[in-house]
This record gives structure tokens, C-alpha cells and sequence, in this order.
């Protein structure tokens, strides 16, 4: 057993050792002269055909009066059809009533108590916000306001927050509506 054992000592240190080892570099550097090579490509080089100066001219003016007649041939009917689709996007968009959007969520718990503080604490000092009352069994949820971005509802968000320290904004969908009026 200690022969084996000092057997596969050795080969470990042979391992060891022999990774250590430099690698051979060569000593001379073969340098290639550019200036020395020489290959004529032009068999392979594709050839054009060059054009008269005058011709030129031609080609541009032709280009022009393509370009004319193309305008000319629009028809003139393009701004009533503009018009009709931007009426129907107009009329889709009045359709639209919910968005995604931010609220602050100014309380979370179990007592009813501190829900209702809460609510006249945010009808008191903020009126134009409208607050959304959510109940699951046990916790009480209060959020406040109908903010398009997130940057409306931090305007609101560190008043809020020095009074009721959990307060927070959170995305939820939104009344387009009631955000345009909170500003």
C-alpha cells in the first residue's frame, strides 16, 4: 500500500511539474515583405462599360419628369381619406376607458379603524383623489388616486408617505377619465 501510494505521489508531482514547464518559443521570426508579392487579378475583375458625358444629362432630365408625372398622378382624394381615418381612431379611442397606470396604496391591515383614518386622512388633504376600498379576508386594502404615470403619483406619493410610512405605489389599471382630472 505505500508503494501505491508513493507511486501516485510521484506521477502527481510529474503532472505538477511538467505543467510548469515553458512552452518552446521559437527563436527566429519569419518577417513577409508585402513589396514581394505579385498577382495579376484582372481576368477576374469585372468590367463596365463607361458611359458618354451627355448622356448624362439625359438620364436626369428623364429622371425629373418621371417624378412629375408620378405627383401629378396621386389622386386628390387622399386628404378625405386621411381624414376618415383619423376620425375612426379618434372615435376607437373614446372607447377606450381603463389603461394601465399607478396607484398609491396607502394602507394595508386588519383594522377597520385605521382604514377609515386613513380614507378622511386622504379625502381631508388630497379631494381630488379618488380612493378604492379592496377587502380580503382579513386585510383591508386602501389606494388613492388614478395617476397616468409614475411621476404624477410621486407628487402625491411623499405627502402620503410621511403620514403613513407602509405607503406605496403600485401599477394597476386605470380610469382614463379620473386621471386627466387628477393633475
Amino acid at each position: 500500500m505505500k508503494i501505491f501510494s508513493k507511486v501516485i505521489l510521484c506521477v502527481c508531482l510529474m503532472v505538477i511539474v511538467g505543467a510548469c514547464v515553458r512552452s518552446a518559443t521559437p527563436n527566429k521570426i519569419t518577417s513577409i515583405n508585402i513589396g514581394d508579392y505579385d498577382e495579376d487579378l484582372s481576368e477576374v475583375r469585372l468590367k463596365y462599360e463607361s458611359k458618354p458625358s451627355s448622356k448624362k444629362t439625359e438620364d436626369k432630365e428623364e429622371i425629373q419628369e418621371q417624378s412629375s408625372t408620378a405627383i401629378s398622378q396621386i389622386p386628390q382624394q387622399v386628404n378625405s381619406q386621411v381624414d376618415i381615418a383619423l376620425d375612426s381612431i379618434a372615435v376607437r379611442n373614446k372607447n377606450v376607458r381603463y389603461s394601465t397606470g399607478y396607484r398609491i396604496q396607502v394602507y394595508v391591515g386588519n383594522d377597520r379603524r385605521e382604514l377609515d383614518e386613513a380614507k378622511v386622512f386622504i379625502y381631508q388633504n388630497f379631494s381630488e383623489l379618488s380612493t378604492y376600498l379592496t377587502f380580503s379576508q382579513p386585510t383591508y386594502k386602501l389606494k388613492a388616486g388614478d395617476f397616468a404615470s409614475r411621476l404624477d403619483a410621486e407628487r402625491y406619493y411623499s405627502s402620503i408617505k410621511q403620514r403613513y410610512s407602509m405607503a406605496m405605489i403600485v401599477a394597476e389599471r386605470i380610469d382614463i377619465k379620473k386621471s386627466m382630472q387628477t393633475k
